[in-house]
């Protein structure tokens, strides 16, 4: 039995997959084995795993296009190992990676370790990205406001996962941050205060994605919110603090498109919500300033 499974989902990162699972099978550390899930791709993904049918640690499982929660939670069943790490086919790992976050998990409160990020440009090149305030400790009132963690570097204790359950097959996006939610409220948080991921962008029309991820983190908050055991938890003022977060970055989404109509109403919401809220009046500004 592996002390930890990685677990790798696919879906149409052929291109990708091979540099993906050779940053994994160069680890530092070996006591892991590797499931891909391979969620229907049509391009030549099948063909790249042949090349690892003789690897005993990589176990492949090819299924129907089922969606990235239903591939991740297939791949969490197939995992035998004490602890899950996560990694985005089109992501990369540093070789010391797994040696470093596996000795913060001797503190048996922590139920995942994460770690900072490196971004990188669809050809592998490093490019500047936005460096968030990580945290350690009880985050569920920070994780409710900001997903500030990189699903890439992320390693989980199987049991919590086990107790709190999988990914919500429901929600086709951010599952991410709907399940640190629920870890949060009952296991703590803690990181590798440097890069030991490489994340890839710019290769997605996320664009046309934005409001569908707005879409989905108001149910998550909604969902979260409607869970006696969850909202008891979040400090008083935290549900209202993430509503003008995410109502205030809708609006400065729709002030880049055009619709300052549709900008101005999320503006109004976000300050009826929190009027004391310095980021409000920095995005509102941002928006004053688009031509």
């Amino acid at each position: 039995m592996p002390t930890v499974s990685v677990v790798i989902t696919c879906y149409n990162y052929g291109r990708y997959l091979k540099a993906s699972l050779a940053s994994v099978l160069d680890q530092t550390y070996r006591d892991f084995d590797v499931i891909v899930v391979d969620d229907g791709s049509t391009d030549n993904t099948p063909a790249i795993m042949q090349g690892y049918a003789a690897d005993g640690r990589v176990s492949y499982i090819r299924q129907e296009n089922a969606g990235q929660p239903k591939a991740k939670n297939r791949g969490i069943r197939q995992s035998n190992g004490e602890f899950v790490a996560f990694l985005d086919a089109d992501d990369l790992w540093m070789p010391d990676k797994l040696e470093k976050q596996m000795t913060l998990f001797d503190d048996p409160h922590v139920g995942v370790v994460y770690a900072r990020r490196k971004w990188i440009n669809q050809d592998g090149e490093e490019i500047s990205g936005d460096e968030r305030r990580l945290w350690r400790g009880n985050v569920l009132d920070r994780i409710f406001v900001d997903n500030f963690i990189c699903f890439s570097s992320a390693v989980i204790r199987r049991s919590v996962l086990d107790q709190v359950g999988f990914f919500d097959e429901t929600l086709p996006m951010g599952i991410d941050y709907d399940l640190w939610i629920r870890v949060a409220a009952r296991s703590e948080f803690v990181f590798v205060d440097e890069p030991l991921v490489k994340y890839r962008t710019g290769h997605a029309n996320l664009s046309r994605n934005t409001l569908k991820r707005y879409d989905c983190a108001q149910r998550i908050m909604r969902k979260s919110l409607s869970d006696p055991l969850l909202r008891d938890r979040f400090a008083w003022y935290v549900p209202r603090l993430a509503w003008a977060d995410t109502w205030s970055n809708m609006a400065v989404y729709f002030a880049a498109q055009g619709s300052r109509r549709e900008a101005l109403r999320y503006f109004g919401k976000a300050f009826v919500m929190m009027p004391v809220y310095p980021q409000l009046v920095k995005r509102a500004l941002k928006c004053l300033l688009l031509p």
